[in-house]
C-alpha cells in the first residue's frame, strides 16, 4: 500500500483490514479538508498580494491627479506672481522718487512749483504718478486674491485625494456657487497657460445659474475641460472656445465648445475611459476624472463631435438648487 494512504489510514485507526464505508467517509473527509486548507491558504496569498498591487495602483492613481489637476492651476499661479513682481518692480515708483529729488534740492520748493516751468509740470507728472500707483495698487490686489483662490484649490485638490488614498471621507464642503463666476476663474487658470501671442478667442454666453455643490470639485471639472479645449486648438493659428452657462428643468448646465481637431466617431464611447487619449503627451486622466467627479456631484458630463476637424462640445449637467430641494 502507498505510504501516505498507508499513515492516513492508521491515523484514523485502521489496522491491515479493509475499511468500512463509515471509516472510508471519515478518510474522504480528512482528505477533503486537507486539501481546503491548502487551497484557502493559496487563496489567502494571492488575496494579499492583490490587495497590494490595488493599494500600489490606487497610490499611482491618487498621484496623477493630484499631478494634473494641480498642474493645471499653478500655471496660472505662476501668471499671478510675475504680474505682482512686475507691479512692485513698477518704474512709477522710481518716478516718484526722481521727483521728490528734484523738490528737495530746490531752496525754495513752493517758489519752485509756483513760478518754475518745470515746477509746473510736475504738479502735473505727480498727479498722473498718482493715478498709475492707484491702478496699479488695485491690478494688484486682483492678482493677489487670484493667487490666493488658485492656491487655496490647490489645497482643496491634494487634501482631497489625501482623503481617498487614506479610505476616509472626501472632505469636501458644499456652498452656493454662482456659475458663470466660476467659470470666469476657470477661464483666467486656463489663459494663464496659454503662450503670450496666443490668438484663442473666449466667447462667453452666461445665463443665470446657481447650484449648491462642492466649489473645488466643480471648478476642476471646468478647468479640465477648458485645458482639453486648448489642447484641441494647439495644432492651429486662432481658434474659439465658446462658454455657455445656463439653467433647464431643475439642471445647470456648463458647455465648453471649441473648433479644434474633433473627435473621431470610434474615439466617442471611450473618450471618458482612464487611459485612453488621442494626444501625442497626453495621459488620459483628465476627462476619465472630471466624468468621475460629475457623477460624485450627481450630475453628468457628455461629448458631442461631428468628426475629425469639425470641433468638439463638452457638456456638464449639475443638479440645481430647486432639483435638490425637490428630491430632499
Amino acid at each position: 500500500m502507498h505510504r501516505v494512504l498507508d499513515r492516513q489510514l492508521r491515523k484514523l485507526g485502521l489496522g491491515d483490514d479493509p475499511p468500512d464505508a463509515t471509516q472510508w467517509r471519515a478518510f474522504l473527509e480528512r482528505v477533503d479538508q486537507s486539501y481546503m486548507r491548502k487551497r484557502f491558504s493559496e487563496l489567502r496569498s494571492a488575496q494579499d498580494q492583490l490587495v497590494l498591487a490595488s493599494r500600489k495602483a490606487g497610490m499611482a492613481d491618487v498621484a496623477t491627479s493630484v499631478l494634473h489637476n494641480v498642474g493645471n492651476v499653478l500655471n496660472s499661479v505662476n501668471v499671478a506672481a510675475n504680474v505682482v513682481s512686475g507691479l512692485a518692480k513698477s518704474t512709477t515708483r522710481a518716478g516718484l522718487g526722481k521727483s521728490l529729488a528734484l523738490l528737495r534740492a530746490q531752496p525754495a520748493p513752493g517758489r519752485f512749483l509756483d513760478e518754475d516751468p518745470r515746477g509746473r509740470k510736475l504738479l502735473q507728472y505727480l498727479d498722473a504718478i498718482d493715478r498709475a500707483l492707484g491702478d496699479e495698487g488695485k491690478q494688484m490686489v486682483e492678482e493677489l486674491e487670484h493667487l490666493g483662490r488658485h492656491i487655496d484649490h490647490i489645497k482643496a485638490i491634494v487634501a482631497q485625494q489625501l482623503a481617498v488614498a487614506r479610505g476616509g471621507k472626501d472632505s469636501s464642503v458644499e456652498e452656493q456657487i454662482v456659475v458663470g463666476q466660476l467659470v470666469d476663474d476657470a477661464i483666467l487658470v486656463v489663459k494663464g497657460s496659454l503662450p503670450r501671442r496666443s490668438a484663442i478667442t473666449f466667447v462667453r454666453d452666461f445665463g443665470p445659474c446657481v447650484v449648491r455643490a462642492d466649489r473645488h470639485k466643480v471648478f476642476q471639472i471646468v478647468v479640465n475641460l477648458l485645458a482639453n479645449a486648448r489642447d484641441a486648438l494647439v495644432a492651429r493659428p486662432e481658434g474659439t472656445i465658446t462658454l455657455r452657462v445656463r439653467s433647464a428643468d431643475g439642471w445647470a448646465i456648463v458647455e465648453v465648445e471649441d473648433d479644434g481637431v474633433g473627435i473621431a466617431a470610434e474615439s466617442l464611447t471611450d473618450i471618458f475611459t482612464h487611459g485612453f487619449t488621442t494626444k501625442p503627451t497626453g495621459n488620459g486622466f483628465g476627462l476619465h476624472s472630471s466624468a468621475c467627479a460629475a457623477m460624485e456631484l450627481g450630475g453628468t458630463l457628455s461629448v458631442h463631435s461631428e468628426g475629425v476637424g469639425h470641433g468638439a462640445r463638452l457638456t456638464l449637467t449639475l443638479p440645481s438648487e430647486r432639483t435638490l430641494a425637490k428630491s430632499a
